[in-house]
Order: structure tokens, then sequence, then C-alpha cells
């Protein structure tokens, strides 16, 4: 479930911490029964999926209907970051009160109340939501909203609050009774082109409010990202929420996950489980078109298509690693080369499995070795 901005900023190391126990003790389970009893595991491909797969080759340009591909046109292109999105108009403007939702890009939706309150304003009511992180760096929040939405008079709003001029930002006092300054304590209104920025981080708000002008340096147009945003508009359509990870966090090594628990013997147990070539992909997208569903579009970019090939049954079969122990695991459905994108359709047991998954790196097909 998507958690407030303010919850996250004062609880997410101690729900980092939890959720990698989780995971440890779930590999690390498998790591010592596996060095203890010498048991191989399953290998073969998940159900349905392919050996070879398709090698087609299709036009992969950038998509400037996307509602995703535009979002991303206001983010800064960057060698390592993390993107949540979340289409709020294809979900009806509505979060936390649907069950049949699970936003990946919902950072303030918890406080929505108190912002209607005190701004007029609510991040559901946006038309989308971007939630963007770096390593070692605070997250920022990327609210586009409508025409009929008013931001030229929020300025004087935020005076109200303590908030003052700083630069082209807005800087503010951190106030327990208002949750919502602690994910917005910084920012940027572009309200000629319907923007709102916010984040502890005054670099970070200011490097989005001036990207946004100029999308040819955006993430949008990065090399490792259109073919992406192409394949997921041909394959999804419309994206309801979806995960964009560019550069080092596209892979997830089992040192991150086990979160330095894990002995040498016990990761060198663990790494023979998976078999096969585990590249690092430059860039990874996760697109769910249907919030209420069970399946998504995982894709992976490589240098080349010989690179893509080469993952694929190796990825494929990682799945089944991640599903020990998790009676709700997901599945590959099917997987396909197309230029230099490995891509895969997953099938979770139940809604928003893949969206959990996605949260807490366990997809399987983007491990690393």
């Amino acid at each position: 479930m998507p958690y407030s901005a303010g919850f996250i900023w004062l609880v997410l190391p101690v729900v980092q911490t939890i959720i990698g126990r989780t995971v440890a003790a779930a590999l690390t389970a498998l790591a010592v029964a596996t060095t203890l009893n010498g048991c191989a595991w399953n290998r073969g491909l998940s159900d349905g999926t392919p050996a070879g797969g398709s090698g087609g080759v299709v036009n992969l340009s950038p998509v400037p209907g996307s509602a995703l591909a535009s979002a991303l046109d206001l983010i800064p292109d960057m060698p390592n970051v993390n993107v949540m999105f979340t289409d709020w108009s294809m979900l009806g403007h509505h979060g936390g009160a649907n069950p049949d939702t699970f936003p990946l890009a919902s950072q303030l939706l918890y406080e929505d109340g108190g912002l209607q309150r005190d701004l007029g304003i609510r991040s559901a009511n946006a038309d989308w939501e971007i939630d963007m992180s770096q390593p070692r760096h605070s997250s920022v929040i990327v609210l586009h909203f409508n025409q009929h939405t008013d931001l030229a008079g929020l300025a004087s709003k935020l005076t109200r609050f303590g908030y003052h001029a700083n630069g082209s930002i807005f800087t503010g006092p951190f106030d327990k009774r208002r949750m919502w300054t602690y994910g917005l304590h910084n920012i940027g209104i572009a309200a000629d082109r319907q923007l709102l920025v916010g984040g502890p981080d005054a670099t970070a708000v200011r490097s989005v409010l001036a990207a946004a002008g100029n999308p040819l340096g955006s993430l949008g147009h990065a090399g490792s990202v259109t073919p992406l945003l192409a394949l997921a508009a041909l394959r999804v359509g419309h994206i309801a929420t979806a995960s964009v990870v560019v550069g080092s966090g596209a892979c997830v090594t089992l040192e991150d996950l086990l979160r330095g628990r894990g002995s040498p013997a016990m990761l060198a147990a663990l790494r023979r489980q998976f078999k096969g070539t585990f590249t690092r992909p430059q860039a990874e997208i996760t697109a769910i078109g249907d919030s209420a569903g069970t399946t998504a579009l995982d894709a992976l970019t490589f240098p080349d298509q010989a690179a893509a090939r080469a993952n694929q049954a190796g990825r494929s079969a990682a799945v089944k690693v991640f599903n020990v122990n998790d009676p709700n695991g997901i599945r590959v459905t099917g997987s396909t080369v197309t230029g230099r994108v490995l891509s895969f359709t997953l099938t979770a047991r139940q809604p928003h499995g893949i969206e959990q998954r996605v949260l807490y790196n366990t997809l399987g097909v983007d491990v690393c070795m």
C-alpha cells in the first residue's frame, strides 16, 4: 500500500529494513538448504515462455502521445534514477479509497486531505504524478494538473504557512501539524506548464523545473529509455502506473537483497541457483495498464540484440527462484527480444502482486550476479 510523503520520510529506513529481512530470510533459507543438501532448483523456463523468443525488430522511436513519455520529457536525463509514475486521470482520480488501484507513484496521497484544506489542491486530482529518486538523494514529486487548476495562486497560500521565496522555488518549515510539508519542504511552481515540483532537496527541485523546458535533454529522450517507452506503447497502450529505472537500479544484486547479511558461502550457494547470462541492463520499465489486473510488461534495454538474447533464458528462469516460499508468486507467461530490448509478460496470482514485487525489488527478471 502506498504511504504519505511525511510518513515515508520518517519510517522509510525501518520499512526498508523489514522488507530486506523478509527477502533475505527467503533467499538465505534457499542458500542454506542448497549448501547443506546440495539440492538443485528447477531451472526450466516458466510456463509458456519459449526458449528462443521473437527476434523481430520494430521501429522503437519516442511516443509523443503517451502520458508516461510526456511526463518523462519533463525529467532531466540522469545516469542513475528510479521513477514511479501514476496516471491519475486513468484511475479516475482515486487512490487509497479504491481497493482496485495500486498507484506506484502516490507519495502525497494520504496527505491529500491536508493539501486540499491548506492549498486547495489534491495529488490525486493531478493528470499524472512522478515520484523520482536517485541514490543518496531525497525523492522529488512532480504533479501535472489540467488547466482548470489554478497554480498561480499557490504562492500566496504557501506564505501563510511560513514558506518564503528562495530563487525560483519556495522553501518552508517542517510542520508536524501538516505532514505534507515533509515531502514538500521545497516547492517549485511552473504555472504556465501546470506543474508543481516538490521535495526536501532544493537543488533537485530546481533541476526538474529547469529540465521541463528542455525535452531533448530529458529522461524521456534518453537512448536507453526511448525503446522501452515505444515497446510499452505497443504492448500495453495506455499505462495506468509504471516504474522506470535507469542505470545501477536496473540491476538488482543479491548482495543488495540480502543487505549484507549473507556470508560469502551463502552468496555463492545462492548464485548457483541462477543459470545463464545476467548482463547488467541499461534501463528497465515495468508498465501496468489495468491497475486491478494481474499482468504487466517488464522490459530491459541492453547494449545490443545479442546481449538481449543471451539474457532471455536465465532471466526468465530467475523468477522461479524469487517465488520460493511465496504462495502469491508471479510467473513469466511470455518473453520476446525486440531489437536490443528483452521483454517479459508477467502474471501474478492476485491483483497488485506485481506492484508489490516492484516496490520490494523482487521481480526476479532484473537480478544481477
